[in-house]
Formats: C-alpha cells, structure tokens, sequence
C-alpha cells in the first residue's frame, strides 16, 4: 500500500494554486481594460464596481498567490483561496445559466475561453481543489484554535 504524506498534497496544492493565481494575474494586469470589459460582461457589478474589481482583483491573486507559493499565513491564504475559487465556480456557473455569451477572463483576457459546461467544470475541480487544500491543512495544522 502506498502512503502519501498529506504535508506533500498541501504543499503540492499550495504552490500549485499559487503559481495559477500568479499567472491568471499577470495577463490581467498587461490588460486592464480588456479584463474590466470582462468584468462588466458578468452583467452583475455595474460599470463603476467592475473596474474597481479589474483594478484590484488581479493584485489580490498576486499577493495570495505568494502567500501560498512561500507559505505565508497559511490559515489565512488556503482560506482566501478556498473562498475566491468558489466564487469563480458561482460566478462562471451564473453566467452559463443566464445564457451570457461571454469570455470568462479567467487566465488569458483577450484570448480566453467562452463560458460553457467545459469551465464551469474547470472551476469545479479548482473549488474542490481549494476545499480538500484547506481541509486538509486546517487538520495538519499546528496551531488549534480552542
């Protein structure tokens, strides 16, 4: 029987998650207006909310996705992350369900795939990802909150 240390699985997730989180980031950024034209496409935020989102959205992931990547407030950072992969899995789903024919934004602004049952599953696996990441650390974790 093969035993697989759970402290490889989240550091394994965490740099994983970290790494995305960072890379989605970087194209937002190269193209900020493109990404809050993306936003705005949700239909759920307005004009003036969907540019504060496009604006400090993709520094938010930056900033997490170290945290992850170096293990900085790991409470903290698996939580955020379990919480922003949700997100993304109602906000893509809602969209689908809606019947918006959009581009998700996700990791490629101008060139990212249209929304449909292939993302929404994507996102699925990322929010379950991120739910079983801080499971498993909340279980691992030194420090008990009593």
């Amino acid at each position: 029987m093969i035993h697989i240390d759970q402290r490889w699985i989240t550091r394994l997730l965490r740099f994983g998650f970290g790494l995305l989180l960072i890379f989605a980031a970087i194209d937002k950024i190269r193209h900020p207006f493109a990404f809050s034209e993306a936003v705005e496409n949700y239909r759920l935020f307005g004009e003036d909310l969907s540019r504060w989102i496009a604006v400090w959205l993709p520094s938010f992931e930056v900033v997490l996705g170290f945290f992850l990547v170096l293990g900085i407030w790991q409470d903290a950072s698996t939580l955020l992350n379990m919480i922003l992969m949700s997100v993304f899995l109602v906000l893509v789903t809602q969209a689908y369900v809606r019947g918006l024919d959009i581009r998700c934004g996700c990791f490629f602004v101008e060139g990212d795939s249209k929304i449909g049952l292939i993302k929404i599953i994507e996102n699925f696996l990322l929010a379950f990802l991120s739910i079983l990441l801080y499971i498993i650390w909340k279980k691992e974790s030194p420090i008990q909150m009593r």
